[in-house]
């Protein structure tokens, strides 16, 4: 699971391109209404903006505090020659910021729960988004600073600036940026570009037409599509529609959603058989969960799922590199991305999709299952590579096999002895999984495996009940301390009680078992196991 790992990723730097990205290089002419797109967006406050046309709308993050729009600039196509590959790719954003009157020294605000000594700045107008939002560090030594410019063109209802943004310098990188501001009473829009230091000249003459033409309206338009769902879900009974309605009223094009009966998945992608395949395994995979893991209260909650078209675009949207998915588990969401493998007269191959797909769905529904709490991640990443080798054809589970992506790296760290001794890993939080994850994860799995595939293991009863008894122990400690804590509401105070409910889970489960005895169990038993043919 990538999911929290992910969101930590991103979350102290709100331009996830900025981190690792690569991009085209335009050789630009002067901007013209051809390289501009006019578009609409009346429930965020703007009758008309014109984007540049190669820069591409992608999906803000849900939850997204000051961000409504996202444009990208597009990767060149083997047709256009007049362009090249370049290390990044620009980036275009506009920012709606309300304005808050009040002194510089009394800029933060805490919210319900917050320890006094830890306020949360209140972001107020663009350069408190610069000082607090951009910089993941001390904002009183920035990576990233703004200067102002100057005003730009007069308006009636608005006074505009302009900015320069100073930023971070990556090996021999200089990154830059540029915004242009609408204020008025209420709030401050902002159309902010960044990109390499190199290019920023022949990119600020396009997002100059942007800022400057940008068509703010006093009020939002029509909710009518919302109300048309809502009417629909209504007639078929769908469950949840709030959310699903929600989701679907963050689309931006070429995005679409399809509705199943747990989940709603978005998807930008054609490949329609990929799709129906996605949404039926879903469904079949929240059957084959509930039955092996309980939750521990009914719960219905329905989660979103987005398919990226590709790579580039599930590292643009925030999938942290070196990650193929992960579960954001504040948005409820699951994000993958089509990783269908093309070779000239072959078949293509879509295995390594489904292999994320199940994986991440288990810690969706894991999520909700324990209450909220993640297991330990040997257990936790452990099961979601044992259900990433999950055979399902013709809507149903048919066996489940050797991870492909795991057993070379669990075999190799077996016989040079580099394995983590058993009585160590089970213990590991989420921070101690994460120092060394291609060996972890490589051997979280190959545990699950044996527990549930070894026929010694499963012949020992006190070894078969391990996994299950694990299970049932977390989810009732874990209410258990909540109850004994007060049920605190934030995710932050629930931290210690959770740590509290593994640890009776991990004791309850290894109780009166050999650790070593296993360990060389299990051992000899991966040894022999075969790869799968791909």
């Amino acid at each position: 699971m990538f999911g929290v790992a992910a969101l930590r990723y991103n979350a102290g730097m709100r331009f996830p391109l900025i981190a690792a990205f690569a991009l085209v290089f335009l050789a630009l002419t002067p901007p013209g209404s051809a390289q501009f797109k006019k578009e609409k967006h009346p429930d965020k406050g703007i009758a008309s903006i014109e984007r540049p046309r190669l820069f591409d709308p992608v999906p803000v993050q849900p939850g997204e505090e000051w961000i409504q729009l996202y444009y990208r600039e597009r990767k060149p196509d083997s047709k256009q020659k007049s362009r090249k590959e370049r290390r990044f790719y620009p980036v275009l954003y506009v920012l709606r910021i309300p304005r808050v009157n009040v002194a510089p020294e009394s800029q933060t605000s805490k919210e319900p729960g917050d320890s006094d000594e830890s306020p949360k700045p209140r972001v107020v107008d663009f350069p408190t988004y610069v000082r607090y939002e951009l910089n993941p560090g001390d904002p009183d030594e920035p990576e990233w600073t703004c200067t102002d410019e100057g005003p730009g063109k007069k308006e009636k209802t608005h006074k505009t600036r302009v900015w320069h943004l100073r930023g971070p310098r990556r090996s021999n990188d200089q990154f830059e940026g540029w915004a242009y501001t609408w204020e008025d009473e209420a709030h401050t829009v902002a159309v902010l570009g960044i990109c390499l230091a190199a290019d920023s000249k022949e990119m600020r003459k396009l997002w100059k037409r942007t800022g400057e033409r940008l068509d703010l309206t006093p009020t939002v338009g029509s909710d009518a599509e919302s109300q048309k769902w809502a009417r629909r879900y209504e007639r078929n009974g769908m469950s949840h529609p709030e959310f699903r309605i929600s989701v679907r009223k963050e689309l931006v094009e070429p995005w679409k959603a399809e509705d199943t009966e747990n989940f709603i998945v978005l998807y930008n992608t054609k490949d329609q058989p990929l799709l129906r395949k996605i949404m039926r395994d879903l469904e079949l995979c929240r059957e084959q969960y509930m039955e092996l893991f309980p939750p521990a209260e009914k719960f219905d909650a329905v989660s979103a799922v987005r398919i990226c078209k590709d790579r580039d675009e599930y590292l643009a949207y925030g999938g942290r590199p070196g990650s193929a998915g992960y579960w954001n588990y504040v948005a409820e969401e699951l994000v993958l991305y089509n990783a269908e493998v093309h070779e000239r007269g072959k078949r293509a191959d879509d295995s390594d999709t489904f292999i994320v797909l199940y994986h991440e769905a288990f810690h969706q529904y894991i999520h909700y299952s324990t209450g909220e709490l993640p297991p330990h991640s040997w257990f936790n990443e452990g099961y979601g590579d044992y259900f990433s080798g999950a055979t399902i054809r013709n809507g149903k589970f048919v066996r489940i096999d050797v991870n492909p992506w795991r057993i070379g790296t669990v075999q190799y760290l077996i016989e040079k002895d580099r394995h983590k001794p058993w009585r160590d890993i089970i213990k590991y939080e989420q921070s101690e999984y994460y120092t060394d994850p291609g060996s972890n994860y490589a051997q979280g799995w190959s545990m699950v495996y044996f527990l549930n595939k070894s026929p010694v293991a499963r012949r020992n009863d006190r070894w078969a009940a391990i996994l299950p008894t694990y299970f049932e122990t977390l989810k009732t400690a874990y209410a258990e301390e909540l109850d004994e804590a007060g049920n605190p509401r934030l995710l932050i105070h629930r931290a210690e009680p959770g740590k509290r409910a593994r640890k009776r889970a991990l004791a309850a489960a290894f109780e009166g078992v050999d650790l070593d005895d296993l360990e060389e169990e299990w051992a000899k038993y991966i040894a022999k196991l075969e790869a799968p043919r791909r």
